[in-house]
């Protein structure tokens, strides 16, 4: 019994499943072969009610047994016709059916007969849910027109109909048919309902998709656009260093001339003073010696500034800074400015040394630049390094020309500059000042200032040990 069940299940489901690999197609074609298969059940059992009549009562009027078994053959067939392939046609002879006795029905019985009625429901369904939604409004306008003219027709006899049906007792078998012809259009009211249902949980499992797959690729686009963005930012840096150098260079060039000018001088004296001045020649040399490792230091400076040392070591804060002050003292005596530099003890941090170094030369440079022709002496920038339990605070002040207060938010944002009408400003230094701060040092930088008063740039980060 159960393997008898099993087989009908899967002859049904083989009748009932769609071909077409379109969605939209498939689910009308779908619903096409549930209605046809229905209907082929619904007329196979009103063909026996059909035959019951006739045996029980000769005499019946009702429609004849041989169109509701042509109707019959005609569902059998696009039933077939739609297992081809050939749904549309299929869908359009499936509403001609219904519709051919239904207008056959109003003109012999009258334009209120309930079975035609019905049937009338069913073909506008039918247009809905197998052809189109503009079918709909097309086939009621066309339905309620021809029963309008039928009925002005019939009432003034043109056309006659029969009216004894409305004398005769209500039998079971209408009631059955009427019953029929309900539930097909209740199965087709909920079939499409049923697949708008699963149209709809699609759509909104697709949203879901859609929404999670978007805000996935924003999240990508985000890091990635982070990522560019970080690349963009360590080409600047470097390039701003290799510019802020140049710019630096005369003075460099200037530091360098004066040691080497020494050298020269102390081996004139001692080549001149002959091989008899042996103390002469040892004082020359020592000097000569001081000097050449005056340049030595200042290049290696020079140099470890201008490299790209991404490497993270143990360094002195203090030393670090000294060099800055070595490196940007030629700058300072042109503008007749004073490097002062004060820490309360030698600090020592893990990190990377050449960053530190290019974030204090950004902020000297700018304080130095802050003095113009008309500011007074004493003209200097004070450099402070202490620590604070286990935070560094290094600050940089002047007592230059200032900021204006509607600049003070906008300074460290990428190529705003205050300088830029001389020339000499390309609005890069403090926003990477900031960046290297914040990235690398994991602290902030922080600035006050006040118009013809001075500015002071205030930086604090946690010290690092060697791990």
């Amino acid at each position: 019994m159960v393997c008898f069940k099993n087989d009908i299940k899967k002859i049904i489901k083989k009748i009932l499943s769609p071909r077409s690999s379109n969605e939209y197609i498939r689910r009308q074609e779908f619903i096409l072969n549930i209605l046809l298969f229905f209907s082929i059940i619904a007329f196979i059992i009103i063909n026996i009610i059909r035959l019951i009549d006739i045996i029980g009562n000769p005499a019946d009027r009702g429609l004849p047994i041989i169109y509701t078994l042509l109707i019959l053959g005609i569902f059998i067939f696009l039933l077939w016709l739609s297992k081809k392939g050939k749904s549309k046609i299929s869908a359009w002879l499936l509403i001609i059916v219904y519709s051919l006795p239904m207008f056959y029905s109003f003109i012999f019985w009258g334009a209120d007969v309930p079975a035609a009625l019905l049937l009338a429901v069913l073909v506008i369904t039918l247009f809905g849910v197998l052809i189109s939604a503009r079918m709909v409004l097309i086939s009621t306008l066309i339905i309620n027109i021809f029963l309008i003219i039928l009925t002005y027709h019939q009432s003034a006899n043109f056309i006659k109909m029969h009216h004894y049906w409305r004398l005769e007792n209500h039998e079971v078998a209408d009631a059955i048919v009427y019953a029929v012809l309900s539930i097909v259009i209740a199965l087709i009211a909920w079939l499409f309902a049923k697949e708008i249902e699963k149209a709809m949980i699609r759509v909104k499992n697709s949203e879901l998709a859609l929404k999670k797959e978007r805000d996935s690729l924003e999240i990508k686009v985000q890091e990635r656009t982070k990522k560019i963005r970080q690349i963009e930012a360590d080409k600047i840096n470097q390039l701003y260093r290799l510019a802020e150098f140049g710019r630096l260079s005369s003075g460099i060039f200037h530091d360098l001339i004066n040691p080497l000018t020494a050298v020269s001088l102390n081996l004139e004296q001692i080549h001149s003073k002959g091989e008899n001045k042996i103390s002469d020649a040892k004082n020359y040399l020592s000097q000569a010696i001081l000097a050449t490792r005056k340049m030595e230091d200042l290049i290696i400076s020079i140099k470890k500034q201008i490299q790209q040392d991404n490497n993270c070591k143990l360094f002195s804060i203090n030393k670090e800074i000294e060099q800055i002050i070595q490196i940007l003292a030629y700058k300072a005596r042109r503008a007749d400015v004073q490097l002062i530099f004060s820490a309360g003890e030698e600090i020592s941090y893990y990190g990377n040394a050449s960053k530190l170094g290019q974030i204090i030369t950004n902020l000297i440079c700018n304080s130095i630049e802050s003095y113009d022709q008309n500011s007074k002496p004493p003209k200097s920038v004070q450099i402070n390094l202490t620590i604070h339990g286990e935070e560094i605070i290094i600050t940089i002040a002047d007592t230059g020309c200032g900021i204006k207060s509607e600049n003070l938010e906008k300074i460290f944002d990428h190529f705003f500059s205050t300088k830029q009408k001389d020339g000499r400003g390309l609005g890069i230094g403090l926003a990477s000042a900031k960046h290297l701060i914040e990235r690398d040092f994991k602290g902030k930088i922080k600035v006050s200032s006040q118009v013809a008063q001075g500015t002071k740039f205030l930086i604090n980060f946690p010290q690092k040990h060697e791990n």
